[in-house]
């Protein structure tokens, strides 16, 4: 797919039964004129036609986290995406913003103390910031506080 010079998003879709995503051509799938369509098609050793080129990528031989049966972007992914809680929200921000997701520490009750200091910490800050008329600021771990005085 190197080849294509479209400035359409290739169309991707989830096969089952070979257990792949198969990506076509933009230009193909949107009728559009592409310069690089005879090299696309050299390079690849498919015959030209109205369907385009199509890749399949195997899902048994890549990496999940990378190419996943629904593929990223797509309608359906973003409904799925939506749909997410709050907590893992929650968890995110401990991983992330607490520096939990590389950590040293060893021992379970040492875990236990230092995440229940983070969601104090994170409790405290979400009162503040409503307690001082700023609830748009609760969630918030990077915006300063402003200044009184």
């Amino acid at each position: 797919m190197s080849g294509l010079r479209c400035t359409q998003a290739p169309i991707k879709s989830f096969e089952a039964d070979r257990n792949t995503i198969k990506y076509r051509c933009p230009a193909a799938a949107y009728g559009l004129e592409c310069q690089g369509r005879e090299r696309c098609h050299q390079a690849g050793g498919v015959t030209p036609g109205e369907y385009g080129r199509i890749v399949r990528i195997s899902l048994n031989d890549h990496d999940r986290r990378i190419f996943v049966p629904t593929p990223h972007g797509s309608p359906s992914w973003h409904r799925g995406y939506h749909r997410r809680s709050a907590l893992e929200r929650i968890n995110n921000r401990i991983d992330n913003s607490f520096g939990f997701e590389r950590h040293f520490i060893r021992g379970l009750a040492k875990m236990q103390t230092r995440v229940s200091l983070a969601l104090a910490v994170m409790m405290a800050m979400a009162l503040g910031h409503a307690n001082d008329g700023r609830p748009g600021q609760m969630r918030s771990l990077v915006q300063p506080i402003p200044a009184t005085g």
